[in-house]
């Protein structure tokens, strides 16, 4: 016949096991848990655990197709305009370039402009435009419907103003830059006006939380 007490101190033995496994587990997940990043001083949108972007099929300035799956594997600042545009197009290209220049390449970093105006941004029309802004900066084009996908997708709203049928017509459109991490999610909005020195602040300070430092 066992011992009570023998019995007792067993399964208090066996208790005081799981408590202690069990703190540990808890410890490790708190300890090794990624930081929350702080966003409080920052002038971008930081979007937590970032936000899936629908698919769409569209082509480079290149003639090379592009679509959601293109994302990955790398950052992404994503500009919506046209290149009859004539003040805000312009100035926020020359704004990205800079901040291009100063994330000088580590991580890689691309920066897309996304045609709102495909009828007259032919993909030769792109490639003229687009890289005298940055040489590694890349145009994208494709079917409006296409296009609209994406804009929607990712909050930017564009309207097209040519009920006369002409061909000297202006879009509107949101001037928010958009930022895809390598998982192919959206990650930060940067709202207008653009600051290239506020820009690449934040941005470098997304970069380094998600690189771990």
């Amino acid at each position: 016949m066992k011992n009570p007490s023998n019995t007792a101190f067993i399964v208090l033995a066996a208790l005081a096991g799981v408590l202690a496994l069990s703190g540990g587990m808890f410890a490790a997940s708190h300890l090794f848990a990624p930081a929350t990043l702080d966003s409080e001083q920052m002038g971008a949108t930081y979007l937590e655990g970032g936000r899936a972007v629908t698919d769409f099929s569209l082509v480079t300035h290149e003639g090379q197709p592009f679509n959601e799956q293109d994302f990955h594997g790398q950052w992404n600042l994503v500009f919506f305009g046209f290149t009859n545009c004539p003040d805000i197009c312009p100035t926020t290209m020359i704004d990205l370039a800079r901040v291009q220049d100063s994330v000088n390449g580590k991580p890689a970093l691309r920066t897309l402009f996304v045609t709102v105006d495909p009828d007259r941004d032919t993909k030769e029309r792109l490639a003229a435009y687009v890289p005298a802004f940055h040489d590694s900066f890349t145009g994208v084009t494709g079917d409006l419907e296409q296009i609209d996908r994406l804009a929607r997708d990712l909050g930017i709203v564009h309207v097209r103003h040519n009920e006369n049928g002409e061909d000297d017509y202006m879009v509107d459109h949101g001037s928010a830059v958009l930022l895809i991490n390598p998982d192919g999610q959206l990650q930060a909005i940067f709202q207008a006006p653009h600051r290239p020195a506020d820009m690449s602040r934040d941005l470098q300070k997304i970069l380094d939380h998600h690189a771990g430092r």
